[in-house]
């Protein structure tokens, strides 16, 4: 009853795919094909250059643009037909996008989840095709080998580095007792909770008390987080530090700052992803730092890992089907080597 559930279930999502598909927005554009005709060395195993693979991005801002463009330039290089839709957040629409690339034939789909819970539905829909998840984890219990990857980080690493940053910065103040405003990613995500909860954890072991003035959720917006933390700042409760799972949300925070009276940083803003804007930050001294995460790697290694999978060779760095990149942390110190 349920395999019959579950087939009724993707049917109807196949013919909803059908009746929205012709109303996208400019974001929803197929990538053209490559006719390049190069190919990577494939060991005698069929050309990359006859492979199709489509990627499902899960919404779109400048990390995921900056994956999306090193999906598409490595997909260029091995000779690979790519296409690229953005699914805006919503899953039914991209279970609509992998099953269309699967009713077309596609070798492979690189997914980066909407929501963690939907990879089985994924999975699912996926049909026979190669399947490399990216950025957002799902459940390590869904990766399969030959099958199915996930390429990222450990997201914990993430907060772990700001709540270690912070707990340095306090520590040669002699400050033990902090007050702290938190701005969270969209709830319920994988990468959310584990970058929050490293955060406090890591303040936590570093041995500082810390009340949590303020957390609410700014959705990894800038608009947003900064009219949130410009209504706590009319509360009039002090601050020591803001704490926010992205980049984008930590600038929002800044223009917050900036725009008060004092039109001046009033405590540590750290932030995730060092971006180029965020970068800027760190380096004129906004934002107190970022941790790195790389984009260009992520988005090259789906790549590879698509075409380990379909000449079935050994993906370097690929251990238990999680080809794993780690985050570094980025500093005023250090960031002119993040800078492009």
């Amino acid at each position: 009853m349920k395999k019959k559930l579950t087939a009724f279930f993707l049917a109807a999502l196949m013919t909803a795919g059908m009746l929205t598909g012709c109303g996208g927005t400019d974001s929803d554009n197929t990538a053209p094909a490559n006719d390049s005709g190069s190919s990577a060395d494939t060991g005698g195993a069929a050309s990359s250059s006859s492979y199709r693979m489509g990627y499902s991005m899960p919404s779109r801002d400048q990390f995921q643009t900056s994956m999306q463009m090193a999906i598409e330039a490595k997909a260029e290089a091995e000779g690979i037909e790519i296409s690229v839709l953005d699914a805006n957040g919503d899953v039914a629409t991209q279970l609509s996008h992998v099953q269309t690339w699967a009713a077309d034939g596609y070798d492979a789909v690189i997914i980066g989840l909407c929501n963690n819970d939907s990879a089985a539905d994924v999975l699912a829909a996926a049909g026979d095709m190669k399947v490399v998840f990216v950025n957002r984890q799902p459940s390590l219990d869904v990766l399969k080998d030959g099958e199915v990857v996930y390429v990222g980080t450990d997201e914990t690493l993430y907060g772990t580095e700001q709540g270690n940053y912070l707990a340095s910065i306090f520590k040669a103040e002699g400050k033990t007792d902090i007050n702290v405003v938190l701005f969270m990613g969209e709830l319920g995500l994988d990468n959310v909770t584990k970058r929050t909860n490293s955060a406090k954890e890591a303040l936590s072991a570093n041995g500082l008390n810390v009340n949590y003035v303020y957390e609410a959720t700014a959705n990894w917006d800038r608009i947003t987080a900064m009219n949130l933390f410009s209504q706590f700042m009319g509360s009039g409760e002090t601050v020591d530090a803001v704490v926010c799972n992205n980049d984008e949300m930590a600038l929002g925070v800044i223009e917050a700052m900036k725009t008060t009276g004092s039109n001046k940083i009033i405590c540590p803003v750290v932030g995730i992803d060092a971006t180029d804007v965020g970068c800027a930050a760190v380096q004129s001294g906004d934002m107190a730092c970022s941790v790195f995460q790389d984009p260009v790697a992520q988005g090259e290694g789906t790549i590879t890992c698509a075409l380990g999978l379909l000449n079935g060779t050994e993906i370097e760095g690929l251990v238990d089907n999680y080809f794993n990149i780690t985050p570094q942390l980025v500093t005023k110190e250090n960031v002119a080597d993040f800078i492009k």
